[in-house]
């Protein structure tokens, strides 16, 4: 079932679905190619056991999890998710979000970003919150532009394989004042 349908910068035609435990091996691939790119996940090493990907969708799933996933052209682009917190944070959720090199620059993260806000608030989430390396200056444009604010920095905090270190910036968007 499609969630939405969005037209980007180009004319193209994006849907945004919820995923579904079948959208895992071809999330996966997509995942592990912006992961090979060694410069916007915190994973170093790609995804290589299903059976562990199963699990953590489960576990995410009964966790309150979030998923969306963008499709262009019958193919899964990028995905976006909140993930709740518990207990005394239990109003807060993390927000993650990935697209696969060629389909950036499209608009997509701006929608995904601006698309989780409204699901955020829609299910009681007053704060969401992400952390993005200072080197990623168009993700974090995109954060300020639909109103996130930096709330904090770890200096170093990210050292990439090939040696050099950068900033961790901490950023939230308040939902409900």
């Amino acid at each position: 079932m499609v969630y939405k349908t969005v037209e980007l910068k180009d004319g193209r035609v994006a849907t945004l679905d919820w995923l579904r435990e079948s959208d895992l091996p071809e999330l996966v691939e997509v995942l592990n190619s912006v992961i090979r790119e060694g410069k916007y996940l915190f994973m170093n090493n790609e995804i290589t056991d299903m059976e562990e990907e199963r699990r953590w969708y489960k576990q995410g799933k009964r966790e309150g999890m979030l998923y969306l996933i963008t499709r262009m052209d019958g193919k899964i682009v990028g995905g976006a998710s909140i993930r709740p917190y518990t207990d005394k944070r239990s109003h807060v959720a993390e927000f993650g979000i990935f697209i696969r090199e060629g389909y950036r620059n499209l608009g997509l993260g701006t929608m995904l970003t601006n698309i989780f806000a409204e699901v955020a608030e829609k299910h009681g989430f007053e704060v969401l919150q992400l952390s993005v390396y200072a080197t990623n200056e168009r993700a974090f444009h995109v954060y300020t532009k639909c109103g996130y604010r930096e709330c904090g920095r770890l200096t170093q905090d990210i050292k990439f394989l090939d040696g050099p270190y950068t900033d961790r910036i901490l950023m939230e968007l308040i939902l409900k004042q």
